[in-house]
């Protein structure tokens, strides 16, 4: 994939085929990329940025190309890139929008455990999406509560509902597997605690110190990862949706999921 361009001399060779905006957030940590590509151009030039980034896919679609990965990402999907990284996002759907947070170095220079910590909460927390669209919404809304609002997203991003600041213990790595295989299903305590191999209680007292969330509350945020390609690419009704993840009704799916992304289902559709 070598050599790669650096991410100002690839911009500049795509000048003309998508439209982007910058902004920059209020204490300079990072600066936010809207943008929307309408044709080909030369978007499958590798290529790397200066600091590490986030890119979540709002419309259409892209292929990632990287030393070990080669895969699709839809709408509803988060791709998280090192400083340096050499990679191809090639954009197969058009038009295709998304939104990126790049990382300025000096954030990462005063705590370098964080960039891993971020990695992680990208991989294996379900809210990460979410502070990417209330980040990308309040860009949109812009009033006095913005920054603050903004800077909170950020912090939720990085915390990573403080999953990356402690070692998981392995009955715990166990119920997160079991939880991810059958989001779509009833799970009880019971059955947590047996595919783990520990005591429901253990699970109840320690579940909430690893994640900052009950477990119902985790489940909920699971359920609404999931249905973002479903609300964005399925031609199923809300009301299909919402059953197919198991809420109880399209009221129910509706509020959660505004309360995670900042967006009712009908708006995100249509980003």
């Amino acid at each position: 994939m070598n050599p790669a361009l650096s991410n100002q001399t690839f911009f500049d060779l795509n000048r003309g085929t998508h439209l982007s905006e910058i902004f920059r957030l209020p204490k300079g940590e990072a600066n936010v990329y809207v943008s929307t590509h309408f044709e080909l151009g030369d978007s499958d030039l590798p290529h790397y940025h200066d600091e590490p980034h986030l890119t979540f896919v709002l419309s259409g679609g892209v292929v990632d190309k990287r030393k070990n990965i080669d895969a699709e990402r839809l709408a509803g999907e988060l791709m998280f890139f090192h400083a340096g990284e050499p990679h191809r996002t090639i954009s197969k759907i058009f038009p295709t929008k998304y939104v990126s947070l790049q990382f300025q170095s000096d954030f990462f220079k005063q705590n370098p455990a964080l960039e891993s910590a971020l990695q992680t909460s990208v991989e294996k927390t379900p809210t990460a999406k979410f502070a990417m669209l209330k980040i990308y919404r309040e860009l949109s809304v812009v009033d006095e509560f913005s920054e603050s609002s903004i800077e909170l997203s950020l912090l939720n991003l990085i915390a990573g509902e403080n999953a990356v600041k402690n070692a998981r213990p392995d009955w715990l790595n166990k119920v997160i597997e079991k939880l991810n295989d059958d989001w779509d299903q009833e799970i009880s305590l019971g059955d947590l605690a047996r595919a783990a191999n520990v005591h429901p209680k253990t699970i109840s007292k320690y579940f909430p110190r690893y994640f900052a969330c009950t477990l119902s509350e985790y489940r909920r945020r699971l359920k609404i990862e999931k249905s973002l390609a479903l609300v964005k690419a399925s031609k199923l009704s809300l009301t299909e949706i919402a059953y197919r993840c198991d809420f109880y009704d399209q009221s129910h799916f509706t509020k959660t999921f505004k309360e995670l992304t900042g967006f009712l289902p009908k708006q995100f559709q249509k980003l």
